[in-house]
């Protein structure tokens, strides 16, 4: 009897895919199988499209894969939708075609990886003017922003329009603490604001009355954990003595 060069596996919607002898080494959950039965038609929970996949890789590196990081042609191969890649990544698991898997999975991490800095660049470029009372003009990004209730209250019910210098948001407040505020923002949008830390403490380290402005200005704009560590600062003993 001749010896078997082809194998035979099924997808889950009933579609028949070949793979020759060599090929079929990568899929190590079913080679043993095929060689002990060649005849033997293998189902597979994938569809036929990312099983089809799978197989022409195995077929490019019949000769075996000791390509690290992955080929042009991987790349190339790969360049599909983030769904589809993670159907052949599911169906590689199937097989258990390790090379296969390792790269599908590197390629999705790189990509929520692009898709992260980009999310992050996209909000950090995307700012609000805003104009004091004394006429000066501040860029607040949309992050910064939602540590304001006031702020994302005029947002939401004045159509803001971001990027708009031409027509800023215009507050009843001075300068000088909407700049300190600002900063505070800036500095927090990112994570959770916590306790009070040293830079916290070095940038709220102003005169008794540029803290008193930064106290009504960070309450009328509703920023409300800068709001309580301006309190707990001026509720210290001994604190507003000259």
């Amino acid at each position: 009897m001749t010896p078997a060069t082809h194998y035979m596996i099924k997808s889950n919607d009933n579609k028949s895919i070949w793979i020759t002898k060599e090929a079929a080494r990568h899929c190590e959950r079913v080679f043993s199988i095929f060689q002990a039965n060649p005849q033997l038609v293998i189902p597979v929970t994938a569809a036929s499209n990312e099983l089809r996949k799978v197989a022409t890789w195995c077929e490019q590196y019949k000769d075996g894969y000791t390509h690290h990081p992955p080929t042009d042609w991987d790349r190339q191969f790969l360049a599909i939708e983030d769904a589809q890649l993670t159907d052949v990544l599911t169906a590689a698991r199937k097989l258990l075609v390790p090379p296969l898997m390792g790269i599908c999975f590197r390629a999705l991490c790189e990509r929520s990886q692009q898709k992260r800095l980009e999310e992050k660049q996209k909000n950090d470029g995307l700012c609000y003017s805003i104009q004091s009372e004394d006429g000066q003009v501040f860029e607040l990004t949309a992050k910064a922003a939602k540590l304001s209730g006031t702020i994302c209250t005029m947002i939401s019910t004045n159509a803001v329009q971001i990027n708009n210098k031409e027509n800023p948001i215009r507050l009843e407040l001075n300068a000088a603490p909407l700049s300190i505020i600002f900063k505070w923002c800036e500095h927090h949008k990112d994570g959770t604001v916590g306790v009070m830390t040293a830079w916290d403490k070095e940038l709220l380290a102003v005169g008794n009355q540029e803290l008193m402005e930064v106290l009504c200005a960070a309450n009328a704009l509703g920023v409300k954990t800068l709001f309580q560590m301006v309190t707990d600062i001026i509720g210290q003993p001994g604190w507003g003595r000259q």
